[in-house]
């Protein structure tokens, strides 16, 4: 069979890999010049342990299973990342909300998390604000374009053909007319990412809308922290007066290179491709002196931006990954955060709906 996988990001890219092993002949369209310009490349570069999210959903179990695989991947293609567990620390007026939130997360299938006293936190993290903290030992970070290019290497080296600067223009039962010429194709995935819904538009499947979600970062040459650092969640109150309504907040994040990533914000944009920097630092400088308040940092400076891929149905926000099977085609429909991380899962649930 030939299968077709429409966007070469990192769950793009694992579809193309189980469906090879399935024994399909592979092509992957890319319609940019280079991997990893969108949602893949663009992001905090964090393997999440699944503990963010709802109870019980399917976006939790896929990334529960996701955290496991992406450990196995980015060993196996020998990507640069550092499995060293996070810290979850209360915001103002959150103390009391620790405990509760550790009985909650302690029930998932993943390496048990903690509760660490003030004294046990400072003698590790000296720099950060003195309080009590959950440690969540399965979170780590990696170089995530450098997984997207590694995976697109060992593809090709497979004999899954990898087409750039393919953009799909219109499609057939079994062909698609691409900027590259005509493709024919027996199965067709749609992992177009941001683009997910205009691929999904031109087979049929109405209803379905992507708003990009901006994400700005900045950066601080120097980092104090050896973990990532994250506020608990905010509670329903707070998110249905926007508080964090489109993400986990502002969060400190170590760089593969020993520099510290502070973001992201979010907020909706019209632009799907529009990633220039526009947020003043003020928001990042009050995390900053939040988190490490007794420490003098270098001064910030304004890294790169993404776009979450945010999906909405007949105008209503889907909170889910969505993933539907239309006679020969199966959409990934919504895939932002925690897609980086949940990607081989989410390609072992594509692998069985063919």
């Amino acid at each position: 069979m030939l299968a077709v996988v429409i966007g070469a990001g990192i769950v793009g890219l694992h579809v193309a890999r189980l469906l090879q092993e399935q024994g399909h002949e592979v092509f992957v369209l890319e319609q940019e010049r280079f991997l990893a310009e969108h949602t893949s490349g663009r992001n905090s570069g964090v393997i999440h342990s699944g503990v963010f999210y709802k109870t019980g959903s399917f976006k939790e179990a896929i990334c529960i299973e996701g955290n496991r695989l992406t450990y196995e991947w980015v060993d196996r293609l020998k990507v640069a990342h550092w499995p060293c567990g996070k810290w979850v620390v209360p915001e103002e007026g959150q103390e009391s909300e620790l405990e509760p939130f550790l009985e909650r997360i302690r029930k998932l299938p993943i390496p048990t998390p903690s509760l660490k006293s003030a004294d046990e936190v400072a003698s590790e993290e000296p720099h950060l604000r003195r309080t009590s903290a959950i440690f969540v030992p399965s979170t780590g970070i990696l170089d995530a374009a450098g997984y997207v290019k590694a995976l697109a290497v060992y593809l090709e080296n497979k004999g899954v053909q990898i087409i750039m600067q393919c953009q799909v223009l219109e499609i057939g039962d079994h062909e698609l007319k691409t900027t590259r010429g005509e493709i024919p194709f027996d199965l067709a995935i749609n992992s177009a990412g941001l683009f997910c819904d205009e691929i999904a538009e031109k087979t049929g499947l109405s209803g379905y809308t992507i708003k990009p979600c901006r994400g700005d970062y900045y950066l601080i040459s120097k980092n104090p922290v050896k973990r990532p650092v994250y506020h608990l969640p905010y509670p329903a109150t707070s998110l249905r007066a926007g508080k964090g309504a489109h993400g986990l907040g502002v969060h400190l994040t170590p760089t593969i290179d020993n520099q510290l990533l502070l973001g992201p914000n979010a907020f909706f944009i019209e632009g799907k491709t529009d990633y220039d920097h526009k947020t003043g630092p003020a928001d990042f400088e009050k995390a900053v002196q939040f988190y490490l308040p007794k420490w003098n940092p270098p001064p910030l400076s304004p890294a790169y931006s993404g776009n979450r891929p945010k999906l909405f149905f007949k105008g209503e926000p889907l909170p889910e990954f969505t993933i539907l099977k239309q006679g020969n085609w199966i959409h990934l429909l919504g895939i932002e955060s925690p897609g980086l991380t949940s990607a081989p899962a989410l390609a072992n649930h594509v692998a069985k709906m063919v």
